[in-house]
């Protein structure tokens, strides 16, 4: 095809897009400056608030959760041993210090908060949270493993600190623990309920699990066990599953919703002139990308069939069929980020060569498929989420994919189902995002070694797996910086995951409700939030 054809083919899609109701485009400058509260306008006690997320949580236990969604909720009612703040730094939260580490780095020694109770009345300690660390590193399915496989033992050193014996030096453990690697559950419900805790889970937090009604609502009630419950404003929370974009914001104008997650891109400009809604906006440590299933058969390693899992050249091809730049611009007006690799331009970690994206060169991705000897158009499926968004985002990666000989077989699907099929080894390319962490670990190891718990590729090289070992042991940061440059070279000659974008949040509620704060790390924080005083 010539280039005015090619192009012609991305304005079209362009042309169609904007014809579903998208506002012109925009770029990432133009928006409000980044706001990530709301005005802490004096609020009432009491009341609910409704809060709309784009996909269906997975399971809520921390030790088997994989998806950001879930994240959401447990923010409310599963608090962590660490957490970040605002400028991503880690800070204490079930934690009464940070950790204090030992000489040789093998050694990290947690003071806890003293006088806290589990949302059942039960007293968080010590031995509670041996019992959850020993449960994320040592459940079968386990999504922690990864994250903790470098602790060697918990152990009670007395009933306000645990001691974590580590296999060798790991700089990440702390950051792993401000997730969910860190959240604590209540040792008398594990006992209770065992691997059905998500049924009925228990944490502490600011809120505490009512009910749940798959794909409609989970009810979240004020905890009366809560240590920081003065700050607590609201009553209820109800999250709400609404993969619809355009029901979401209906909904929100409408006053049903009071908050929603994840505004579509399109309505940022249109909701930067709406005086009663408030725009929070948020640049993140999440990324996109399409994972390729190169050795994962009913989750375990194996001989995958098929082109991109055969010959890495194919999959090079496709990271070049990509315009990043144009597929941000056509599927998001602008309003995301190009990137090419796991880690954020925010972290100290971050270099040129870490953030230096491929090269957008059809040429190049059409003289790969040649050389491959397959027949064209090379015909794959990529699984993607069943919403607005990623389907757009889709459709341009297949108009693109196509000028060069692929064949992309779109296959939208519910989002925890499609987390399930992942893991199972049952598609042949996952269209999918990571929320991110602040440690580079966080978005490399679980994801690029073998056995890693979100390894879904099923990809891995021993020399890769050295380095990242290598790099989450060593403690200065040049060095680290150094091997990190190493290891997204090492991803790129791989492409197993092709990286392609990073998101901004853009997070918005009603002018009703104030102490709404969102994160870097893309949570929606709800415990100091409120309903407006009337007059306000």
């Amino acid at each position: 095809m010539a280039d005015r054809g090619r192009r012609g083919v991305l304005v079209a899609l362009a042309t169609a897009i904007a014809a579903t109701g998208c506002a012109p485009l925009v770029d990432v400058e133009q928006t409000a400056a980044e706001v990530r509260s709301s005005v802490q306008a004096p609020t009432v006690r009491g009341g609910e608030a409704v809060i709309a997320l784009d996909q269906e949580p997975d399971k809520l236990d921390p030790t088997l959760a994989s998806t950001l969604a879930s994240r959401q909720i447990f923010t409310s009612m599963c608090e962590k041993l660490y957490d970040v703040d605002e400028s991503v730094r880690l800070v204490p939260q079930l934690a009464a210090a940070l950790p204090q580490i030992s000489a040789d780095g093998r050694e990290l020694t947690i003071p806890l908060r003293t006088g806290v109770l589990f949302n059942d009345g039960t007293p968080l300690d010590a031995s509670a949270v041996k019992k959850s660390l020993d449960r994320h590193r040592e459940l079968k399915g386990s999504a922690r493993k990864t994250e903790l496989n470098a602790v060697e033992s918990v152990a009670v050193v007395d009933p306000s600190t645990v001691r974590l014996t580590l296999f060798r030096p790991y700089a990440p453990l702390t950051s792993m623990l401000a997730d969910r690697a860190g959240m604590i559950m209540s040792p008398a419900k594990l006992d209770e309920r065992g691997a059905d805790f998500t049924d009925d889970p228990v944490c502490v937090g600011p809120f505490r699990f009512t009910e749940r009604v798959a794909q409609d609502r989970i009810v979240l009630d004020r905890s009366e066990f809560y240590y920081d419950r003065d700050r607590v404003r609201l009553d209820r929370l109800v999250y709400r599953t609404v993969p619809d974009d355009n029901i979401r914001m209906a909904n929100l104008r409408s006053g049903e919703f009071d908050v929603i997650w994840e505004v579509p891109t399109p309505e940022v400009p249109i909701l930067l002139r709406d005086n009663g809604i408030v725009l929070l906006n948020q640049p993140t440590l999440q990324y996109y990308g399409i994972t390729v299933n190169v050795r994962n058969v009913g989750g375990e390693t194996g001989e995958v069939t098929g082109p991109l899992a055969d010959d890495p050249r194919l999959r090079e091809a496709l990271s070049l069929a990509v315009d990043r730049r144009t597929l941000n611009k056509i599927a998001f007006n602008g309003l995301f980020r190009a990137a090419c690799g796991p880690i954020p331009d925010s972290s100290e970690y971050a270099t040129p060569k870490t953030q230096e994206c491929p090269p957008h060169d059809p040429e190049r991705a059409r003289r790969l498929i040649a050389e491959t000897g397959v027949r064209t158009p090379v015909r794959f499926e990529m699984m993607l989420a069943n919403d607005p968004t990623q389907l757009r985002a889709g459709q341009v990666i297949q108009a693109m994919a196509a000028q060069v000989g692929f064949d992309v077989v779109l296959r939208p699907t519910e989002s925890a189902t499609a987390i399930s099929e992942a893991r199972q080894g049952r598609f042949q390319t996952f269209f999918v995002g990571w929320s991110g962490r602040p440690d580079p670990d966080g978005n490399i190891a679980a994801f690029h070694t073998e056995g890693g718990s979100q390894n879904y590729s099923g990809d891995f090289s021993p020399a890769t797996d050295e380095l990242i070992e290598q790099a989450g042991s060593e403690q200065d940061v040049p060095r680290r910086r150094a091997l990190y440059e190493q290891i997204v070279d090492d991803l790129h000659q791989r492409n197993n995951v092709v990286y392609l974008y990073r998101t901004q949040y853009y997070t918005a509620h009603t002018a009703q409700l104030a102490g709404v704060e969102t994160f870097p790390d893309g949570i929606i924080r709800m415990k100091s939030a409120g309903h407006v005083q009337a007059g306000r």
